[in-house]
C-alpha cells in the first residue's frame, strides 16, 4: 500500500492545491444538482466524514486560491453555500482528464484478461470492506 501512495498518482502541486482539497472540490461538484446554487458546508463535511473545522480550513484555502465561491442562501441568509468557481471547474476537468488517461494506460499495460481480473478482485475487496464495516458496527 505504501508503494501505491508513493507512486505517480495525484500531485496536488500540479494544480496548486492539496490532494485533500482536490477531493473536497470534486465531492462538492458531485453533490451539486442541476440548478442548485451550491452545497451546504455541513453537508460537505458529512459526506466526507470530516470535522467542520477541517472543512472550513480547506474551503478558506480554496477560496484564497480562487477555486470556490461562497454564496448566501436566498431563503435563509444564515446558510452559506459553496460551489467550484470557473477556475475550480477547470482543474477538476484537468484532473478528470489525467485520471482517465492514466486509467486507460493501465488497461493497456495490463491487457484485457488482467484488467478483468483486477476489476473482479477490486469488487471483492470493496465487498469485504463493506461487510467488515457492518460487522464491526462502524
Amino acid at each position: 500500500m505504501i508503494q501505491f501512495k508513493r507512486g505517480d498518482g495525484f500531485h496536488g502541486q500540479r494544480f496548486a492545491i492539496k490532494k485533500s482539497e482536490f477531493i473536497l472540490l470534486a465531492t462538492m461538484q458531485e453533490m451539486i444538482s442541476q440548478g442548485d446554487k451550491g452545497v451546504k458546508v455541513s453537508d460537505l463535511g458529512a459526506r466526507l466524514q470530516i470535522t467542520p473545522a477541517a472543512v472550513t480550513h480547506m474551503l478558506n484555502s480554496l477560496e484564497e486560491g480562487g477555486y470556490i465561491e461562497r454564496v448566501r442562501d436566498l431563503k435563509d441568509r444564515r446558510i452559506v453555500l459553496v460551489k467550484p468557481s470557473k477556475k475550480g471547474q477547470e482543474i477538476l476537468e484537468q484532473g478528470k482528464k489525467e485520471f482517465f488517461e492514466r486509467f486507460y494506460g493501465l488497461v493497456g499495460f495490463l491487457g484485457e484478461e488482467d484488467s478483468r481480473e483486477l476489476i473482479k478482485l477490486l469488487n471483492k475487496v470493496i465487498r469485504y470492506f463493506k461487510e467488515g464495516v457492518k460487522k464491526d458496527g462502524n
